[in-house]
């Protein structure tokens, strides 16, 4: 009730509790059959074996939505399967649609809707939703996105055990969504392997679906059943999965972060050819090993763009991409050196995008960034991606300062290689 009143709802609330009495200054109702007036959803945050019931006199009163946050069914024990298999039998009964159970349930900024239990405030409305087999995006990873990162959500949805709403319904309702621009997805299992692919199919012509598999190892399949009850898959059937889907597939947990954050902010390459600034040859060098074994390609730079930058640094560094932008800067200054040379790369045919490293620290003097996001106003059709190296107090402040201009920021150099990386696989699954 927290969460909701905290985003605005605006809609009318009734806590049930069989104790009754009041609940955040508003009278608590014993029953269902008790309420003024038919809810549209009944959120359940009860045992288990209380559910049954509870869902009955909410099929009986004519509630057409539920979300049973509730665990101790299918992903438990025999016991909780036959409980599960109840809950589904009065869904079916009753026309009810069922979200869970064992989930944190619905994040909807727009709708100023939130049935999660977990502390999480005012929510930062934005454009990218998730599609989550796990209860961590409605909580502490929400938490970790509202006061680490700078780009806000759409929706949330937690499937759970995915009894009745599944993966699928979720990604197709995404595809119609104009609220939603890109749809990331953790699931440890396919209830209907099929309809996902044929709605992942059909959406990722529109907007880009990037997914990550849990239960990949012996130790995570294992660990999947006792979480959402589902079944792992092998490796070389995922891979055709996703494929077929048209998703770009990723690996790594913190890659729901920073992928769709880059997304969200820029546009996604027409190509792989990529320019790189970096404060250090070796950082250069790290860059362009970690693009190339990505799919990405070190862009040729054209005569002219060679000659603009070599021309702002010194005669005894010889130009190329991965460009060593610290010479530049040291003779002509931290924003004019990284200025012309980004701009320079930007004007160039032969590149699809830039990720420039940044070398900052609170003793290096006053650095002005206004210029980077000028160069993406001035270049809105290439995404631009930094990496900040330095101490971490300029970090966090460059971090704030860029990414509330539509600038995504990295540490160096994997990260900000791998986002790009996913970025072009996005924009060649969606034109394939």
């Amino acid at each position: 009730m927290s969460n909701l009143l905290a985003n605005g709802y605006a809609g009318r609330m009734y806590p049930l509790n069989p104790k009754a009495g009041n609940i955040m200054g508003r009278r608590v109702y014993a029953s269902v059959k008790d309420l003024p007036e038919t809810p549209d959803v009944a959120v359940l945050v009860i045992p288990a074996l209380a559910t049954v019931e509870a869902l009955e006199e909410c099929a009986k009163r004519g509630v057409k939505f539920a979300v049973i946050e509730s665990g101790g069914f299918a992903e438990v024990d025999e016991q909780g399967a036959k409980l599960e298999n109840r809950i589904i039998e009065i869904a079916r009964n009753s026309s009810m649609r069922i979200l869970g159970p064992n989930t944190s349930g619905v994040i909807s900024t727009p709708g100023k809707f939130i049935t999660t239990f977990f502390p999480l405030g005012r929510i930062r409305p934005g454009t990218v939703s998730y599609v989550a087999q796990t209860g961590n995006f409605a909580t502490h990873t929400m938490k970790w996105i509202l006061s680490a990162e700078n780009f806000g959500v759409s929706r949330v949805i937690g499937l759970g055990n995915r009894c009745d709403i599944d993966e699928a319904e979720v990604i197709e309702f995404l595809g119609n969504d104009p609220s939603t621009t890109v749809i990331c997805v953790y699931l440890e299992g396919f209830k209907a392997g099929r309809h996902f692919i044929d709605a992942a199919r059909s959406v990722s012509r529109k907007k880009p679906i990037i997914a990550l598999k849990g239960g990949v190892t012996a130790g995570g399949k294992k660990a999947v059943t006792t979480h959402t009850a589902s079944l792992a898959s092998d490796a070389e059937i995922l891979d055709g999965i996703f494929r077929q889907a048209r998703v770009a597939r990723i690996q790594r947990y913190s890659d729901l972060i920073h992928v769709p954050k880059a997304i969200a902010f820029q546009p996604l390459p027409k190509g792989n050819r990529v320019a790189i600034f970096a404060p250090s040859g070796a950082m250069g060098v790290l860059a362009a090993d970690a693009c190339e074994k990505l799919g990405l390609m070190v862009a040729p730079l054209s005569e002219k763009t060679l000659q603009k930058l070599q021309e702002i640094t010194p005669p005894w560094l010889k130009i190329s991409n991965p460009v060593d932008i610290w010479a530049a800067v040291q003779t002509q200054g931290f924003e004019r050196g990284y200025r012309l040379g980004m701009e320079a790369a930007l004007d160039d045919e032969n590149v699809d995008a830039v990720i420039s490293i940044l070398l900052l620290t609170s003793d290096g003097g006053s650095t002005n960034l206004n210029f980077i996001p000028e160069l993406h106003l001035r270049s809105p059709s290439k995404p631009l991606l930094v990496a900040i190296s330095g101490d971490k107090e300029s970090f966090d402040k460059s971090k704030m300062f860029l990414e509330n201009r539509g600038i995504p920021v990295y540490l160096p150099v994997d990260e900000v290689c791998e986002t790009l990386a996913t970025m072009y696989t996005s924009a060649q699954l969606m034109v394939r």
